[in-house]
Formats: structure tokens, sequence, C-alpha cells
């Protein structure tokens, strides 16, 4: 194997869970070349990945700026498409443990060969995976699954990892020194969730804060997603976290703005523990193999729960996560830091 592409056209969790197949993939052809096409909303979690020799990525139309044409985001594409072609590649993995149309409209636009896939009988594909190809139970254990297609005897799946360059290291704690002046543990308290089923109630997060700062020594971040409002009327998770930060009112609590996934990531890397919901922004912490507390909704914990890093996930029968008391959630964290 000389040149090897890999095409997973998913978001943030998604994409997470499939950075242990790239490892794998060069652990088993430490020679071969390993290219990696991905959207635009993944790149940040690729990005500075050592087992990644090139990396492209393509913009979904629906994802454009508002300075940005649909016939722009298309012309784009096609250039990364076109370049593609140049390289002969003797295997294309189409990451995603489901059938996917489009990850193989890419694949063929960039001319690939040997194309592996879900799709039992697919006649497009030249090694297809039925359904019960996929091993184990979790997301990562599937994706990792299509390396069999490649060797008979693949590595151990490893964990997930995510990679910081020493400047976003550098500048992601002088701005916690700025925000949080003075040494002392941090945690990570992440309210946002896009399910409603994910959403513990503001003034809970606010009592739980005010019991880790019962610790003198404890400094809490907290983090949202900038992603507007989630309905009309709804006022939005900015205006949540500084609701947030007025409720706790403490010189020990601050909010850390994030404008991106890797500014994120890198807030994430300063906090020893978190506190989140299931979604994006937990896969991020398993990629750094923090201590984290989880909130799930009705979400399939076995597949989708935190491949990396130790974890507690909290889940209640009815699905919701306002069901969750503080106590479960004080107890929770504390056998976290216990261990």
């Amino acid at each position: 194997m000389k040149n090897i592409l890999v095409i997973r056209r998913d978001n943030i969790g998604d994409m997470v869970c499939t950075t242990p197949l790239l490892e794998g993939i060069k652990r088993a052809y430490p020679d071969a070349k390993l290219t990696l096409l991905v959207n635009k909303v993944a790149q940040d979690v690729v990005t500075h990945n050592p087992w990644v020799d090139r990396l492209f990525v393509y913009k979904k139309a629906k994802h454009r700026a508002a300075h940005e044409t649909t016939l722009g985001v298309y012309w784009q594409r096609l250039k990364i498409m076109l370049t593609l072609r140049r390289t002969r590649f003797d295997a294309t993995i189409l990451a995603n443990p489901v059938p996917c149309k489009y990850s193989l409209r890419l694949a063929k636009m960039a001319g690939a060969n040997n194309i592996i896939g879900a799709g039992e009988g697919n006649p497009e594909l030249a090694h297809s995976f039925a359904r019960s190809d996929f091993r184990g139970q979790h997301q990562v254990e599937h994706t990792y699954s299509y390396l069999s297609a490649l060797t008979t005897t693949p590595p151990p799946v490893p964990e997930v990892s995510l990679f910081l360059s020493p400047e976003e290291r550098a500048t992601a704690g002088a701005r916690v020194q700025q925000l949080l002046p003075g040494a002392g543990r941090i945690y990570g308290v992440h309210i946002s969730s896009r399910s409603a089923k994910r959403r513990w109630p503001l003034e809970r997060y606010a009592a739980f804060i005010h019991q880790l700062l019962a610790d003198e020594q404890a400094q809490v971040l907290i983090f949202w997603s900038p992603q507007g409002t989630l309905h009309p009327g709804d006022v939005g998770d900015d205006a949540r976290a500084e609701s947030l930060l007025q409720q706790v009112n403490s010189p020990r609590v601050a909010r850390y703005a994030t404008a991106s996934v890797r500014e994120l990531i890198a807030g994430f890397d300063r906090c020893e523990q978190i506190l989140c919901s299931d979604g994006g922004q937990m896969h991020l912490a398993a990629g750094l193999h923090k201590k984290q507390v989880v909130f799930f909704g009705d979400t399939n914990a076995a597949l989708w729960h935190p491949w990396s890093g130790q974890y507690e996930i909290l889940q209640t029968e009815s699905g919701d996560c306002v069901d969750v008391t503080g106590e479960q959630v004080w107890q929770a964290w504390q056998k976290l830091q216990a261990q």
C-alpha cells in the first residue's frame, strides 16, 4: 500500500471517533501516504494529526459563508477533486459505518480505486461491509472495522486523540491566567446541547458550581456553543452563559468564549475534569483523555459513550436529563475525582 484515501463527511463527534482508524492505518502501513478528505466542520478535529500526511477540506454548500456563493463552493470542491485524481490510491475507505451515497460520490469524483465501505452487495464497492461485518458496539469499533479490509492482523483499537500545537496551548494558558489569576484546580462546565433532552437546568449548574467552589483551590471555566438561538424566542446560550456567571458571582468562575472548535479544544485542555452533555463537546473531551461527567438524553450510550478518558454517564429512564438530580451529578463528579 503506497497511497490510501479516507473520506469522512460527518461532523465533530463522528470525526473524533474516526481518529483511531487513521492511527491504525498508519501503524499497519507506516510507509503509506494517508490522505484524508473531510468537510469544513470536521477540519478542526484533525488539524495537527500526526497520522495524516495530506488533508483536503471541502465545504458543504449549506455551510458557506455570507460572502460565498454556492457556485464558488462547488468550484473549490472541483479543484480538490482534480488534485486528488492525480494520485492513484491503492485503497479508499468511506469511513461512515453506514451506507453513504454522498461519500461514494466524492470517492468517484476523486477517481478512487478499491473503494471500501458500508453497503452489502453494492457493486460500486470493491469491498462492501454488511452490518454483521462491523465489530463491537461502539462507533469507534464500527469505524475501525474497515481496517480489516486492508490487513488480516489489525493493531488493537487505539484511543481517540486530538493534537494541539505548542502555540495553541500557550495562548490558552495565557488566556486562562488572565481570566482566573493565581494557581488552582481548573474544572470545565459546558452548558450547551442541541437536544432539549440533554440540557440540564441553569439553576442546577449554578448550585453544582457552588459545591465545587467549597474547595478553595477550585476554579471553573464556563463553556458554551456560540450557535445562536435554538428556536424563535430562545435567548441563546450566550445569554445563558452570562446568566450562569451572574448566578454564581465568584472571581473563581469565568466564561471562556470560543469562536472555533480549536479554541474549545485548547480551553478543555486546561481543565482537569469536565461536566457536559453528550455531543461533539463530549467527544472532544474524550479526544483529550479528560475525566468527564456526561448527561445523556435518549442517546444509545453503548454506541456513543466517550471512548477515551474516565467518565460517568448520567441517563434516566425518561431519556430527559432534567430528571437527573444535583446529588447524582455531585456523586458522579466525586467518584471520578477519587479515581
